[in-house]
């Protein structure tokens, strides 16, 4: 009976290790898929699906408006800036949200192809209060609806690269990873569990003839 005991909590240590090998697949990002026009994409005034979050994506159009979104940052541990972005005016008269770089260089007065990857909208203010007309507090297509008089695309671009380039500073743009860490050393800890419980079975009859 204590090696079915036993037994049984060792496949139950295995199967949580599994779990914790496949969340750790989970975690890695995968490739990127081939590079689309936005507007083939998605649909202005329509959040982003899944599928499209991360998407490497092209939009061609003019500068409508120039802002700055303060404190921000592309990563937990990085450095607040303040980016500039811009809402770029497509052919079929949608806008959308591109963070440009950080600086203050002002783009190209003419058509502009800009290549970037796609982000969701950002769900908190990081700047409360920036209610300046020249700013905008978070990277979010709505908190603009009252400011321009076309419809915008959910979510916004990071732009990689401009043509014709006005050599701003890039701001990164990785790849959407699921942060998944946390649960992956929760499995392990559970194998841990599990294994040694097993462990402690096997022992029992060796504690009782102690105790004898």
């Amino acid at each position: 009976m204590l090696f079915i005991f036993a037994a049984t909590f060792v496949r139950l240590g295995i199967w949580q290790l599994d779990r914790a090998q496949l969340v750790q697949e989970i975690s890695k990002p995968v490739a990127d898929k081939a590079e689309v026009a936005i507007e083939t994409l998605i649909k202005p005034r329509i959040s982003i699906p899944d599928n499209a979050k991360g998407r490497l994506v092209s939009a061609t159009g003019s500068y409508e408006r120039i802002l700055q979104a303060p404190n921000q940052s592309s990563g937990e541990n990085s450095v607040r800036e303040n980016w500039q972005v811009g809402v770029l005016k497509l052919d079929n008269g949608a806008g959308v949200l591109v963070v440009r770089g950080v600086g203050d260089s002002t783009p190209p007065n003419q058509l502009i192809e800009v290549r970037g990857r796609l982000f969701p909208s950002q769900i908190e203010d990081r700047a409360v209060g920036a209610n300046l007309v020249s700013e905008i507090s978070r990277l979010d297509s709505t908190v603009l609806l009252s400011r321009v008089n076309f419809d915008l695309y959910d979510g916004y671009v990071i732009a990689i690269s401009e043509k014709p380039d006005s050599q701003i500073e890039r701001v990164p743009a990785p790849q959407i990873v699921v942060k998944a860490a946390g649960f992956y050393w929760q499995h392990i800890s559970y194998v841990v569990i599990w294994w040694l419980m097993a462990l402690l079975v096997l022992c029992m009859p060796l504690f009782k003839r102690r105790s004898e």
